[in-house]
C-alpha cells in the first residue's frame, strides 16, 4: 500500500521551485527541483533526488512520487509531467505507477566528479488517474517475453552467471567485469537508449516469471529494407522444451505487427543443429554459407544464415 511508507513534502525556505522530501521520522530523503511548470500547455518537469537507499527505497520513492503527482494532476490539472531521475535510481517506483521510460539524457549531471546520465520518464493525467501501466510485454502458451531495462540487471546477471560454460561456445569472449552487476546495468542502459532510437528491442524470455533467456531484435533498419536480426539464447536447463520457438515466434510476429518490418534475419554456427531446427520450425528459410561470419569465442567462425518474410 502507497501508505505504508509515510513522506512529507515541503517548499525549501527561500525558494520557489525546490522542495524537500522527508519521511515520518523528519529526515531529509530527497528533494524535487521544478525545471518547467506551464499553466497554458499544462505541463510540469521536475527532476528528483533520492538519498533514501536499500530495501525500503523503493516504496518511498513511490509514495513521493504518487504525492507530488496527485497535487500535480488533481490540484492544479496538469495534463503530462516529465521526470528526470538518476540512472541507478529505483526504475519499478516509476513504472509501478504508470511511467514511462521516454529517454536517455547524456552527460547530463555531475555525480563525483564523474558526468553521469539521466532517464527521462513522462506520464499524463489519463494514464495517472486510470491507473494504466503500460510495458510491452508479449504472452505465449507457456512463456512470456518481456522488453528489458536496467531494473532487471540482476536476474540477467545470474542468468549469464550460471549459464557461462553453456553459453561460451556460441558468444564474443567476456572480459571478467562482464558478470558484474554495473556492466550489466550499463549494457542494459544502452540496450534500452537503442530502443528508444528504433534500433533494437532487448526481451527477456520468462518461464512462471522466472528469467530463462534473452531473445533480441537488433540492427533494424527501415525505409526500402525494413529488415532486422534476431538473436537468442537460452538457459541450460530450459533447452529441448519448445520455449525458443514460441519465444522466436512472439519476437518475429512483434517485427512484423508493431515494428512494420517487412524481414527478419538469423544466423547460427554451422554445428548449432538445436538452433537451425527451432528457426526452421518458426518458418525461417535458409539462405547459405557465410564464411568467417562472426567472432565467437575467441576465433572467426563459419555460420548458416536463415530468413523470414512476412506474408501478405
Amino acid at each position: 500500500m502507497l501508505d505504508s511508507k509515510v513522506v512529507n513534502m515541503q517548499l525549501a525556505q527561500g525558494s520557489v521551485n525546490e522542495y524537500i522530501v522527508r519521511d515520518d521520522s523528519g529526515i531529509t530523503i530527497g528533494r524535487v527541483y521544478i525545471i518547467d511548470l506551464s499553466k497554458e500547455n499544462k505541463y510540469c518537469c521536475f527532476r528528483i533526488r533520492f538519498y533514501k537507499k536499500g530495501e525500503e527505497s523503493y516504496q518511498y520513492l513511490k509514495n513521493s512520487l504518487n504525492k507530488f503527482l496527485i497535487t500535480l494532476f488533481k490540484n492544479m490539472d496538469m495534463f503530462k509531467v516529465n521526470v528526470l531521475a538518476e540512472e541507478d535510481v529505483n526504475l519499478s517506483s516509476f513504472t509501478d505507477l504508470g511511467f514511462e521510460l521516454e529517454g536517455i539524457i547524456s552527460n547530463s549531471i555531475i555525480k563525483d566528479n564523474i558526468y553521469k546520465d539521466e532517464i527521462l520518464f513522462g506520464i499524463d493525467k489519463e494514464i495517472f488517474s486510470n491507473n494504466i501501466i503500460r510495458k510491452i510485454s508479449l504472452r505465449g502458451k507457456h512463456i512470456e517475453i518481456k522488453l528489458l531495462t536496467p531494473e532487471n540487471a540482476e536476474e540477467v546477471l545470474k542468468y549469464y552467471i550460471e549459464n557461462k560454460e553453456h553459453l561460451e561456445p556460441f558468444e564474443p569472449t567476456r572480459e571478467n567485469n562482464f558478470y558484474t552487476l554495473s556492466v550489466q546495468k550499463r549494457i542494459l542502459m544502452e540496450n534500452y537508449k537503442q530502443f528508444l532510437n528504433g534500433t533494437s528491442v532487448n526481451f527477456g524470455i520468462y518461464k512462471d516469471n522466472k528469467f530463462i533467456g534473452k531473445i533480441q531484435l537488433s540492427n533494424i533498419v527501415m525505409g526500402i529494407f525494413r529488415n532486422c536480426f534476431v538473436g537468442y539464447s537460452i538457459d541450460r536447463n530450459e533447452e529441448g522444451k519448445g520455449y525458443m520457438k514460441e519465444a522466436l515466434n512472439l519476437a518475429v510476429e512483434y517485427a512484423f505487427d508493431e515494428i512494420n518490418l517487412h524481414r527478419v534475419e538469423a544466423s547460427t554456427l554451422i554445428d548449432n543443429f538445436r538452433s537451425q531446427n527451432a528457426l526452421k520450425a518458426c518458418g525461417f528459410k535458409e539462405i547459405g554459407l557465410n564464411k568467417d561470419y562472426l567472432y565467437i569465442n575467441g576465433r572467426w567462425r563459419d555460420h548458416i544464415t536463415f530468413y523470414k518474410i512476412k506474408e501478405g
